[in-house]
């Protein structure tokens, strides 16, 4: 849609342009509100926090870093009885000034304003889950056996768990959302590998429930398998406040041997 109207444009200009007794210029404003963008993440290990503070254009603007990036906003994260200033670092980056010692079940919360507008979300790290078992389910496909694992955890805080494995480069993944604490949940996830995979490391992060509606609309109205598939139209986020959108979550996160938890 974006393209037909930048070539009717084009083509009008041309044509007026070859037309001394006509106007030589084409009003191509359209409807437009700017919006502050916000996105951040942190993690357990994380040793400072930061956010990306940016803003929209208009839809015809050639878009460039210099046209969105923010200098002067003022960011704060409310924590516990404390409160602490993220100072712009250059580009759109806001990062606090202290090294921190992040924890687990702790309410952060993010506080921007610029200008008239204000935006503030709220995320924690949650709890990691308890790993109960793994167990291997052997699949014979196209004659090559190939691997399934079941993961068994047990939920102490709400989230959603990404498990991958880390010995190669297929990005092998399972998701599971934990909507209930004190439940245990059984996770699935592949292996591409064709022998006996037992000695191989795997991955998990756990997102804060916060992420989770980013997470299930991020290709909203757009398909995630189209070869030159892009973001999401209607894209849900975390972060609230009149003419804003963005992300700011907490993860936790661990690595582990799958023969230290598989099930003979």
């Amino acid at each position: 849609m974006k393209k037909s109207i930048i070539i009717t444009l084009l083509i009008l200009t041309a044509m007026l342009s070859s037309c001394d007794d006509l106007e030589q210029s084409v009003d191509s404003n359209l409807p437009y509100v700017e919006k502050l963008i916000i996105q951040g993440q942190f993690g357990i290990n994380s040793r400072n926090l930061s956010v990306s503070v940016t803003k929209s254009i208009p839809p015809l603007e050639e878009l460039t870093l210099e046209k969105v990036t923010i200098k002067d906003a003022v960011c704060k994260v409310y924590y516990k009885d404390k409160v602490m200033n993220l100072i712009h670092q250059g580009q759109s980056i806001y990062v606090s000034e202290d090294t921190l010692t992040l924890e687990e079940g702790v309410e952060y919360r993010l506080e921007v304003k610029w200008k008239d507008k204000f935006a503030y979300a709220t995320t924690a790290i949650p709890k990691f889950p308890e790993i109960n078992s793994f167990r291997k389910k052997v699949i014979n496909r196209w004659g090559y056996d190939q691997f399934t694992y079941a993961l068994n955890v047990e939920s102490k805080d709400k989230g959603m768990i990404r498990v991958s494995q880390l010995d190669n480069g297929y990005g092998d993944y399972g998701f599971q959302l934990i909507d209930r604490v004190g439940k245990e949940y059984e996770i699935y996830f592949s292996e591409s590998v064709y022998d006996e995979p037992d000695d191989i490391s795997f991955q998990m992060i756990f997102y804060d429930i916060k992420y989770y509606p980013y997470y299930q609309t991020r290709y909203e109205g757009n398909s995630d398998a189209g070869i030159f598939n892009n973001g999401g139209l209607n894209v849900e986020g975390n972060v609230k406040g009149d003419n804003v959108f963005g992300i700011w979550y907490g993860f936790n996160s661990f690595e582990g041997r799958l023969e230290d938890y598989l099930e003979e």
